[in-house]
């Protein structure tokens, strides 16, 4: 049986178990089980001695690693935070990292672990099946990944997060890689933050460094396994090279090996052994082509069609390439123009007979293996080197004519030229050979970027910060690299971006001493700093440029003040993102004197600066709290934009996107609602445009525009709308992330803030609190590394995720986190009021929303009095930003006075909040209907209590129309409203002996909340059992007893397991049963006895229902 799984990573293979996985080419990793090594023969070995030395055939016995494997058990054996916990081995290529991983693969294996094998999409080593092994008894799982590094980083973050299985069997995942530097840096910071796991670090030594261990005596073990296989007699006599034991390259047990696979070859061919290690590889690779010869010799019973030269230059490029499926590999071929009258087709063939796919059926063009060999092979036949081996003039014009992009024609149509699939690994394999053969950098590399650098664009983010790191740097290459980077943002590149300016920075300010060129240095490298995340170096930085240009601008101001303005313009808006606002406003306000000044002097020439930088000033503006200037600035920046957008669309409509998603925030915060949705909403349209045209730069625009949209609509009421724009923000910002985690993880949490408080809206309460909770953990980390930048959006995350906690029925965490949102908006109020005032107003409310859900209601008195008093001062200043708050608080805080006995003092705080949401529902009945229902559901109950019945029946019909008026428009959410008003009417009307009419609708309170928790037991069922209550107590009253025991005895079996936050309801069904008994002692005995063959007191003594 096969699956089409639709779980990822190792739940996948839980999914499947026995099964067989069908890939379907969209996976970002494929898995596979770990093959059992298969020795080659002694006729293979001789044939293609590189079949010797390929880690996965452990020729040679491993030996050593001791300490290694010591600490690789512990770290299985120790317990962790997570089932998952991960480790890198690093290690020059040749080290024995495979064949580690390998022996630790068969020790762990005999210790009951399952192991797998992840290989990225990209690497097509493994099938498109994968037959799923049984995990249930096993004891663990090791998953090894081999060339992490040359991995996307999103795609292996996405692999360690499959192998996060809650519950699940401890699993370990071993990453072998030859560099641990800035990828591994990013990559480890990304897992602690993202992931919440702690990798561990550790580099392969030399093996002849452990005790007992030196190289002869490597050698020697290798040279007697090679003679053994081989059935060389005598090998005992062959002595080591006497480079052995001085070349810096016989560190790695890959050249011992190599070594020692020459001197027993050369032994039977009686040649003198080679010496030093590129003689070895020579002398190997000589034995490779004799291995070509021997396959197209006339002798042979059927000669391969392709000439020994010929097969020299597929091999070439089939290490250039990699594995190929076949129609790839013979275009391969193709391009690479093989000297050959045989077409590509028998080249591939022919190729295959030599390098049979080793791991999967349909692959061709298996490269030269191990790794090292292979990139000898490159370099040696490239020419430009003094070694006794014959290059190839062939070689050089390859590597351009494999990645030259080409056309594709579907469907009649041809397509703009596309990169070819191998792009990557010709580059990655380029960029690690010219890493030890200098000759190949500067005869292919180098010349190869310099005519065409976008290609080490088309590498994507790994190889580009692999060749900003070769040493030593070649500065006219990466020059030409830097001239084609994004000018924008660009989610895959910034990283590396940031890599090829640092290291030209680096050589170019050590050699330049013009101040305005060093200044022009800084400002670039602070702006890539900027966007690759790393905020704290890039004000560092940007410092160094500002610094120049004042002291330039000081000199000859004329000259250096454009230059001095945009360099202040970078430095505020780095200092904004680092948390530093107000600095950042005194210099923006600097930046916006400046671009006045020269836009007095020259409109044309400063228009778009003299809007850019009121745009940036009106943003600062609103984080200051000073929302009246922002208003005022933001509305001329749209101005500006928009006379620049005239003059040209396509150039400046992207900054006119921004500025408009700018000012409806500012409408918004002045209380004009529709205006701010409306502007939103054209906003995500225009970003929706240019994500068309251009994704990889406006994609994080337009996510953040979905994210301001989400939160405009809610204002508006309009919560069927924010859940699919909130959630579609959150994937953009998803895909965001997991290309540069710190540039994106801020937005990416205010987008899971906006996200929970939609899902909440909506009723679906489990997703809600599992998106705050993911919010607040990213602003826990965000603040710990930049207090003053994110203490506000970490406050206003706690406030969501207490309002989630609570309807998840979590009280008690609720006021917690509660509590911790307002302690925030406290030091952030008292440090800057007026920025903060509406947030911790907005805190206050709800955190005597919370202490009454948690029944201390007693202490939400005085958080519900601030927060009446400072949205009233608030309203006083801006009625129309203001009032809709002030009577949401003046609603809450009359029924928590209500409900603590205070309901005189309570009657005119409800009058004014019921007088307040009905002029609101009158100018925008879709926003405010649901506030006004609650307020006029709340004030019937309170006209009740104060003896009002009359009144109180009409406001609480008038509560149940509205609540049915919404109801007509959202079942789904307005259900569970309309159900309670419908108890509250019930009551009224039973207080009026309006009899028939107070059962009827009470009835239909109890189809209501059966309904409800049918569907959600946990919410409703109190609800529900409430209902029986009221139900009971309307039927005793009028004089239906039987009934009404019927109900009221269904409510105290339902409630006898309530948690202690409902325990109040089954006192309530308790006492309206009480009341009932002690008014109609007979009916009511007589009824309960007949439903239940007990009597009252009998019954209660049994099961000890509240007396």
């Amino acid at each position: 049986m096969s699956q089409h799984a639709h779980a990822t990573g190792l739940a996948q293979i839980y999914q499947a178990a026995g099964d067989m996985i069908v890939y379907e080419g969209g996976e970002p990793y494929r898995w596979a089980l770990l093959p059992a090594p298969v020795p080659p023969t002694a006729g293979e070995g001789r044939a293609r001695p590189s079949e010797l030395l390929r880690a996965a055939n452990a020729v040679i016995d491993f030996t050593g690693r001791q300490a290694v494997m010591a600490e690789l058990k512990d770290w299985r054996d120790a317990g962790a935070p997570q089932n998952a916990t991960v480790k890198l081995i690093h290690g020059a290529g040749g080290q024995g990292k495979t064949r580690l991983a390998g022996h630790v693969a068969g020790e762990w294996q005999r210790d009951g672990w399952a192991v797998l094998a992840a290989h990225h999409k990209r690497d097509r080593s493994t099938p498109d099946v994968f037959e799923v092994p049984d995990l249930d008894r096993a004891a663990g799982v090791l998953v090894l990944v081999d060339y992490a590094e040359r991995w996307d980083t999103a795609d292996l973050l996405k692999l360690l997060r499959d192998t996060i299985l809650p519950r699940r069997l401890p699993v370990r995942v071993l990453l072998l890689a030859r560099p641990s530097g800035t990828w591994w840096s990013s990559l480890k910071e990304r897992m602690q933050r993202d992931l919440r796991l702690d990798p561990s670090l550790r580099e392969l030594e030399p093996l002849e460094g452990e005790a007992g261990i030196d190289r002869g005596g490597l050698f020697t073990a290798a040279r007697d396994r090679f003679a053994e296989l081989l059935r060389v007699p005598g090998a005992d006599s062959i002595e080591p090279p006497p480079a052995l034991e001085r070349h810096e390259a016989y560190r790695l047990v890959l050249t011992v090996h190599m070594a020692a696979l020459a001197v027993v070859l050369a032994s039977t061919l009686g040649q003198d052994p080679p010496g030093d290690p590129v003689q070895v590889s020579e002398f190997l690779l000589a034995r490779e082509r004799d291995h070509w010869e021997a396959m197209a010799s006339p002798q042979k019973e059927k000669p391969l069609a392709t000439s020994p030269d010929a097969m020299g230059q597929v091999v070439y490029t089939a290490t250039l390439t990699g594995r190929l499926d076949h129609g790839d590999g013979t275009f391969a071929l193709e391009r690479a123009k093989i000297e050959s009258s045989q077409a590509a087709g028998q080249l591939v063939k022919d190729h295959a007979l030599c390098y049979p796919p080793t791991v999967t059926v349909g692959t061709v063009l298996e490269p030269l293996y191990p790794d090292r060999l292979g990139e000898d092979f490159i370099a040696l036949s490239t020419p430009g080197h003094a070694h006794d081996f014959p290059a190839d003039p062939w070689v050089p014009a390859v590597p351009a004519r494999l990645l030259a992009p080409s056309a594709v024609e579907e469907r009649g149509q041809r397509s703009d030229p596309v990169a070819p699939p191998w792009t990557r690994h010709v580059l990655t394999t380029l960029i690690e050979t010219a890493d030890r053969w200098q000759h190949v950098a500067d005869r292919v590399l180098y010349p190869l970027l310099k005519h065409a650098p976008q290609l080490a664009l088309e590498a994507g983010g790994a190889a580009l910060t692999m060749l900003a790191g070769l040493e030593p740097a070649d500065l006219e290459v990466l020059e030409a690299v830097e001239s084609v980077l994004p000018k924008h943002r660009h989610v895959e590149l910034d990283v590396a971006a940031a890599a090829v300016v640092s290291r030209l920075a680096e050589n170019r300010l050590a050699v330049v001493e013009d101040p305005a060129r060093r200044a022009q240095i800084y400002d670039v490298l602070a702006i890539r700093l900027s966007h690759a995340g790393l905020h704290s170096r890039a004000v560092v930085e940007g410092l160094h440029a500002v610094d120049l240009w004042l002291s330039l601008a000081e000199r000859d101001r004329r000259t250096y003040l454009p230059e001095l303005a945009a360099s202040l313009a970078n430095q505020a808006s780095l200092l904004a993102g680092f948390g530093g606002r107000d600095h950042a406003l005194r210099v923006s306000e600097q930046v916006l004197e400046l671009y006045s000044e020269l836009y007095e002097g020259d409109h044309d020439v400063y228009l778009r600066d003299l809007a850019a930088s009121t745009h940036n000033h009106a943003v600062l503006l609103a984080e200051a709290g000073r929302r009246s200037e922002a208003m005022s600035c933001s509305a001329r920046a749209v101005e500006l934009r928009f006379e620049l957008a005239k003059r040209d669309g396509h150039r400046h409509l992207p900054d006119l996107a921004a500025s408009l998603g700018n000012h409806a925030l500012r409408l918004l915060e002045a209380g004009h609602r529709d205006d701010a949705v409306d502007l939103c909403g054209r906003v995500v349209r225009l970003y929706d445009t240019l994500v068309e045209s251009n994704r990889a730069a406006y994609l994080p625009d337009f996510a953040r525009s979905l994210t301001h949209y989400a939160v405009l609509l809610t204002e508006k009421g309009r919560l069927n709308d924010v859940v699919p724009v909130s959630e579609q923000a959150v994937r953009l910002y998803e895909e965001c992330v997991s290309f540069n985690r710190a540039a994106h993880l801020p937005y990416f949490a205010m987008a899971l803030t906006n996200y929970a408080t939609g899902l909440a809206g909506v009723g679906r309460r489990a997703e809600a609190g599992q998106a705050s909770e993911r919010a607040v953990e990213l602003y826990d980390e965000l603040a710990a590394l930049n207090r003053d930048a994110y203490a506000p959006k970490l406050a206003a995350a706690l406030t969501t995720h207490a309002m989630c906690l609570a309807e998840t029925m979590r009280p008690v965490d609720a006021v917690h986190t509660s509590e911790q949102a307002l302690q925030l908006y406290e030091e952030l109020a008292e440090h800057n009021r007026e920025a903060f005032l509406p947030d911790l107003a907005i805190s206050l409310n709800n955190h005597a929303a919370l202490l009454t859900e948690a029944g201390r209601q007693a202490e939400a008195v005085s958080p519900s009095e601030r927060a009446v008093e400072l949205r009233r001062e608030l309203a006083e200043h801006n009625r129309d930003a203001y009032v809709p708050d002030l009577a949401t608080s003046l609603s809450n805080h009359a029924a928590l006075l209500a409900e603590l006995g205070r309901q005189y003092e309570a009657f005119p705080v409800s009058e004014e909040a019921v007088e307040l949401q009905g002029r609101l529902a009158t100018g925008d009945r879709n926003a405010y209907l649901p506030k006004l229902a609650t307020a006029s559901h709340n004030h019937a109950a309170l006209l009740a209590e104060l003896g009002r019945y009359e009144e109180a029946v009409s406001v609480s019909e008038q509560a149940v129309e509205l609540r049915l008026e919404l109801v007509n428009r959202d079942q789904h959410l307005y259900l569970p409203d309309l159900a309670a008003s419908l108890g509250n009417h019930a009551s009224r009307l039973a207080e009026v002996s309006r009899w028939d009419e107070a059962i009827r609708t009470s009835e239909h309170n109890v189809q209501l909340f059966r309904q409800l928790a049918a569907d959600d037991s946990d919410t409703y069922l109190p609800d529900y059992v409430q209902s029986l209550g009221v139900q009971g107590s309307v039927l005793s009253l009028a004089g239906r007893h039987d009934q009404a025991v019927r109900s009221l005895l269904e409510g105290l079996i339902l409630s006898r397991d309530f948690p202690e936050h409902a325990t109040h309801i089954r006192r309530f069904v308790a006492t309206v049963f009480r009341k009932a008994y002690q008014a109609n002692t007979a009916e009511v005995g007589a009824a309960f006895e007949s439903l239940t063959g007990y009597s009252i007191r009998a019954w209660q003594e049994q099961r000890g229902f509240p007396g």
